[in-house]
């Protein structure tokens, strides 16, 4: 017992003196704490640190905390922060300086800054905004957005549509109209999105302008890799083998290595009307058939492994194979046929 009681006099002797030190601080908030619009979707936090704070031997941190549109809480060393975040309902934070000493920690009092939601009438915004983009046979990547109107949106409101990847910034020029020439879709063939960069954001805004309202900014963030329609699996190839049926492909047109992607195999016997639908990640399928039969086969292709998974790939052209479909050509007893999934 008199050991134990030795142990926790000389653990408080040790902790005391720091405790007595740290009180004897005080912890002065940030001060000029300011939130800045720096780009579409994207807010700069700055502030600077109290000419009262003691620096000593301290160690200063901060502390922020995003408290709208989405709770985040992290801490830096910095005085300042970018935030990418979608802006037309306002933005909040706080912020409050964190002090360290030989791993003993103070706080100061929060400091709140705040932006407010940009005028405009409501459900005047765009809703059910939906984008796609599309790695081309140049390299390059597309996108195309479609959007409704708001409800209460007059007929003669102009919607415009500009996406921000990374520093670049463009507005759109090929809109299409609904019947009340009311732009409600937007083509970007060609775009400064990189291909093969992994969870990058887009950011999609768009504004509008009306003689009889003022027309509500709306603005969404998109996953690059989350809103890819895949490109088709190329050289699919269908042969029989014995009383097996085999299919092999490429991989889609990408940037991305063929470990990358996972595949459907679409096969109907035309014979009995059954449909199958199986997954691999190979690149080559092989299946026991009745080869008295006849079949259709398709494939498709989606991210796997190195992204979030993106739209699926449109199906691969339709090729037969079976009894009614043998093709003396081929180097084997079998029927073959090939087909070069269309590049765009």
């Amino acid at each position: 017992m008199m050991r134990v009681c030795l142990i926790l006099l000389w653990i408080r002797i040790l902790v005391q003196p720091h405790i007595l030190q740290l009180k004897a601080v005080q912890v002065f908030p940030p001060i000029n704490f300011t939130l800045t619009v720096s780009a579409l979707a994207q807010v700069l936090l700055s502030w600077k640190p109290s000419p009262n704070q003691e620096q000593k031997n301290y160690t200063i941190r901060y502390d922020v905390k995003i408290l709208t549109p989405v709770f985040e809480e992290y801490d830096t060393t910095k005085t300042h922060s970018f935030q990418t975040a979608v802006l037309h309902n306002g933005f909040s934070a706080h912020v409050r300086t964190l002090l360290f000493h030989k791993g003993l920690q103070m706080t100061s009092d929060w400091v709140t800054a705040e932006l407010q939601p940009p005028p405009g009438a409501e459900n005047t915004a765009v809703t059910d905004l939906s984008c796609v983009t599309h790695f081309t046979v140049s390299s390059t990547v597309s996108l195309h957005c479609t959007w409704l109107p708001g409800k209460e949106a007059p007929e003669d409101t102009k919607y415009f549509l500009f996406y921000r990847y990374e520093t670049y910034t463009e507005e759109c020029q090929d809109y299409i109209k609904d019947k009340w020439n009311r732009n409600v879709e937007c083509r970007f063939s060609v775009t400064h999105i990189a291909p093969g960069e992994i969870d990058e954001l887009i950011v999609i805004h768009i504004n509008g302008s009306s003689k009889y309202a003022a027309i509500k900014p709306f603005q969404q963030l998109f996953n690059q890799n989350a809103i890819e329609k895949v490109n088709v699996p190329r050289n699919v190839t269908v042969f029989l083998e014995q009383n097996d049926l085999v299919a092999t492909w490429e991989k889609p047109l990408s940037t991305f290595p063929k470990g990358c992607f996972e595949y459907e195999f679409y096969l109907i016997n035309l014979k009995s009307g059954n449909e199958q639908v199986s997954k691999t990640y190979s690149h080559d399928f092989r299946l026991r058939i009745d080869v008295t039969g006849r079949y259709s086969v398709q494939i498709r292709a989606n991210h796997h492994k190195c992204a979030v998974n993106g739209f699926w790939s449109d199906w691969s052209e339709t090729l037969y194979i079976g009894k009614d479909y043998m093709h003396q050509s081929c180097n084997k007893v079998i029927c073959c046929w090939k087909a070069r999934a269309a590049q765009s």
